[in-house]
């Protein structure tokens, strides 16, 4: 009989190099972290990340590359993951309890296409534990030219390893 081994949450948690703030997550970070680290070896996502990324909604082309882990959370970790799909690579902000427990997921950053638009948003991290964002619309269709909206936003991580978007 084969035992399975159990995959340690410090050993997961040891693939995310701990930062400190500020930093600024764009698509330049993107190249560089996915050049830099690893991918999560698929039995650490189903593990660990199974309560955002049902298995069901990954295919064979989707990556999950560690970033990074925030500095100084007392209570709960604070981990930045990028996953990459075919048509989208996103950074998110993935909070876990000192029990390994999945608390919350937010997308903070990355790129989306759909058709002839281009969704682009970068983020940056104060010391403070806020989040601001700047999103991007391009449409790029040859009658429109290109033709840009932003939208900006603060996200916010709270003590307890909530993350809540303000306003």
């Amino acid at each position: 009989m084969i035992k399975k081994r159990k995959i340690s949450f410090t050993n997961f948690l040891s693939r995310f190099p701990e930062i400190d703030l500020p930093v600024t997550l764009t698509d330049e970070t993107e190249r560089e972290l996915s050049t830099r680290h690893d991918p999560i070896p698929p039995a650490m996502v189903d593990e660990f990340l199974g309560t955002f990324f049902p298995s069901e909604f990954i295919d064979e082309y989707t990556e999950f590359v560690p970033c990074f882990r925030l500095k100084g959370t007392q209570k709960f970790h604070a981990l930045v993951v990028w996953v990459a799909e075919l048509t989208k690579k996103q950074f998110y902000l993935i909070t876990f309890n000192e029990k390994a427990e999945a608390l919350q997921s937010k997308i903070i950053g990355g790129m989306v296409m759909a058709g002839d638009k281009i969704l682009r948003t970068a983020a940056h991290f104060d010391e403070d534990w806020l989040i601001h964002t700047v999103s991007g619309i391009e449409e790029t269709s040859r009658d429109s030219g290109l033709n840009k909206e932003t939208i900006s936003t603060v996200i916010e991580l709270l003590n307890d390893g909530s993350i809540v978007q303000n306003q």
